[in-house]
């Protein structure tokens, strides 16, 4: 029954992530952090020579909070690393005991953004004007 739950929420990050898109998504990554007290979330779509982020909406918080909060205390995750590909996705928990350092003390986002894209450009949206620039 935890297991059916789980696959519920992680179809339901899916749903997020297409209602963002505008599409199914497809060459897709969802990277999700979480903790006590706060989570974020992160979408990054694969095109032709770069990959550009997306902002989740509304909604993302209630389908991780009760995810993370249901985890056993010695079995809490710290990061999700959801990839959509051909109509499947594949997750992965990566759990605060087994991690070298601290989310906040260290960007795992960018080492799953290498580890899937090289250096290959991620675009981000200006924080003041909404255009998109290269970093």
């Amino acid at each position: 029954m935890a297991d059916m739950k789980m696959g519920d929420r992680l179809n339901r990050i899916g749903q997020l992530a297409s209602d963002v898109l505008g599409k199914i998504p497809d060459d897709v990554f969802v990277f999700i952090e979480a903790g006590d007290q706060w989570y974020g979330g992160a979408i990054f779509e694969n095109v032709e020579d770069k990959v550009i982020y997306h902002e989740f909406e509304e909604g993302l918080g209630d389908i991780i909070r009760p995810l993370w909060e249901s985890a056993e205390p010695d079995k809490k995750w710290s990061i999700i690393l959801v990839d959509f590909k051909d109509g499947k996705f594949e997750a992965e928990f990566l759990y605060t005991d087994e991690l070298e350092h601290h989310p906040f003390e260290h960007d795992y986002r960018e080492d799953a953004l290498v580890d899937r894209y090289g250096d290959k450009p991620v675009i981000y949206p200006e924080l003041d004007e909404g255009y998109w620039h290269e970093l």
